[in-house]
Formats: structure tokens, sequence, C-alpha cells
């Protein structure tokens, strides 16, 4: 039974929910893996960590289910669940720079190399926020004083994922528009219709990272600190079914989405490439990062004065 001062849980969790979400985590783990080498997609490797992270994060679930007075397993389970979304949020940051890349930077308010960054900068900083107060709380073991730490860390973390994210998102919305509805790209109307299906994918794995980072936010939030007593209080982080339907089950979705449309099918393996055939020059280090040294290459056809203008000046 749980719940005593010891135990992981203050509540009865399933131990099948676990092995349930083990297994389908560790599938798509593999499938996630066989199109990166597939697509030889080494700008993949965040959603590899985000799988093993969700995918560790149960395995450690069911030793903390099992022995329930041993510290360790619920600390590495709860650390893992909590930050593998940030990798998948992180994971967004990159494919969208990299169809920035192929379709053309000049679409974008923000150049797909500050987005880079820029936003997984920040999501770095919001990964390790969260990890940190995750690991607090998980192993506070009811010290009232580290559980109120824990919990300002990890709203601070959660706020900068959410606010971090919503600024992207508009970046990424707005790119969209303008580069679907260019006239320069028209020639290759057939190339962006079939990308369309990775864009949808991005707004599947957008709206459901945004809704389990509010559950989250709630979650850690709504949760009370009561004297003697040594576990904290608050309804969904004393339940376990909210976990699974806004945390679990959703990240699975969005790592469905892209394993159904992967970037790998839409994408070139090697950055620089354009749509229309020409590559973007790479400066500095970024010509040898992930896909070796490159030969020369050409640039992309300069535009008009007047085409660049309508661009720079076209309404979303």
């Amino acid at each position: 039974m749980a719940g005593g001062p010891n135990d992981n849980f203050v509540y009865n969790p399933t131990t099948w929910a676990a092995i349930l979400f083990t297994v389908l985590y560790g599938l798509i783990w593999i499938v996630q893996t066989g199109q990166a080498i597939k697509y030889r997609t080494l700008f993949m490797w965040v959603m590899f960590v985000a799988c093993a992270l969700e995918f560790i994060g149960f395995v450690t679930r069911i030793i903390a289910i099992k022995e329930m007075t041993t510290l360790w397993p619920i600390v590495v389970s709860q650390t893992g669940l909590i930050v593998a979304p940030a990798f998948i949020a992180a994971q967004d940051y990159m494919i969208i720079g990299r169809v920035m890349s192929y379709v053309g930077k000049e679409y974008g308010y923000i150049n797909h190399t500050k987005i880079t960054k820029i936003f997984v900068g920040a999501d770095i900083f919001a990964i390790l926020t969260q990890a940190g107060g995750g690991s607090m709380l998980a192993g506070a073991n009811g010290d009232l004083n580290q559980m109120k730490v824990a919990q300002k860390v990890l709203l601070t973390g959660l706020a900068l994922q959410v606010i971090t994210f919503g600024i992207f998102f508009f970046v990424a919305v707005a790119f969209d528009i303008r580069s679907y509805r260019a006239p320069a790209l028209q020639p290759f109307r057939e190339k962006m219709q079939g990308m369309r299906k990775l864009w949808i994918a991005f707004y599947v794995s957008c709206a459901l990272i945004t809704a389990r980072s509010i559950y989250r936010t709630v979650e850690f939030a709504e949760i009370k600190f009561t004297p003697g007593n040594d576990n904290a209080d608050g309804y969904l982080l004393n339940h376990e079914w909210p976990m699974f339907v806004f945390d679990s089950i959703p990240i699975l979705i969005s790592i469905i989405f892209f394993s159904i449309w992967h970037p790998g099918a839409y994408l070139p393996s090697k950055k620089g490439l354009r749509i229309d055939g020409t590559y973007e020059e790479q400066f500095g280090m970024r010509r040898f990062l992930c896909c070796g040294p490159r030969k020369p290459l050409k640039r992309a056809p300069e535009m008009s004065t007047a085409e660049s203008s309508a661009i720079a000046l076209g309404k979303v």
C-alpha cells in the first residue's frame, strides 16, 4: 500500500501501465533509430535521446513500484519523464531550422542559424532547470524546504519552456505562410506540398507539447506543503491517471507523428542544400559538423531588389 512516509508514491501505482508504456516507448525508440539510419539524419539525435529518457523513465518506474522504499529509481524516473519532452521541443527547433535552410532563409523573420542558438540554448537551460527541480522533488524524502525550492525551480523551467516555445511557434507559422505564398517557390510547388505532412507533424507536436507543459505547470503550481505532513499535497500530484493522460500519451503521439512523416523523407541529410538545387554557404565549424567538410558550394542566386523588398514587407 503506497502513501507511507518512506514510500515512492502517495497513491497505488499500476504496474501494468508502467510496463505498457515501457514497451511502447521502447518500440518507438527502435523505429526512430531505424529511420535515422535509413535517412542518415544525424540531426534527429535529439529525438533519440527523448525516446531513451522516456524508456528509462518507465523502466525505473517499474523498479520504483517494486521497491517502494528505494529512492534512486523514483529519482531517475521522475527526472527522465519530466525532462524528455523538452528534448522533443529542441528537436522541433532543429527541424524547422532545417526547413528554413532548405526552403530559403529569406522567408523567415529570424535566421535559421539564430533559431538554433537562441531557442535551443533556452531549451537547454529549461532542461537543466527541470532536471534539477525534478530530482530535488523526487529525492526530498519529506524535507519541506527542499520540496518548496524544487517547486520554484520546476516552475521556472516549465514557464521558460512554455514562453520560448510560444514565441518559436509564431516564428515558424510566419515562415510557413510566407514561404507557401512565395511566387519564387511556385516551380517547386510539388515539393512544398509534400512537406505539408512534415508541417502537420510539427503542428501536432507543438500542440501536444504545449498542453503537456501547461499540465506540468499546473501540477507543480497547485502543490501545497503542510507542516507535519511529509508528502506534498495536490490533486494532480497525488493521482496517477493525469500523468498518463496529459503527459505520457501526448508525448508518445507526438513522436509517432514524426515517425509516420519522418523529416528525413522530406529534408536533405546534409544541411545547406536548398530546394532549388543550390547550396547555402556554410561558415566556420558548421562546414564540418555532422556532415564533414564540403566542396566549394554554389551560392543561391541573388534576388532582385524588388523581389527582396516584397519578401521583407510581405504580410503574414
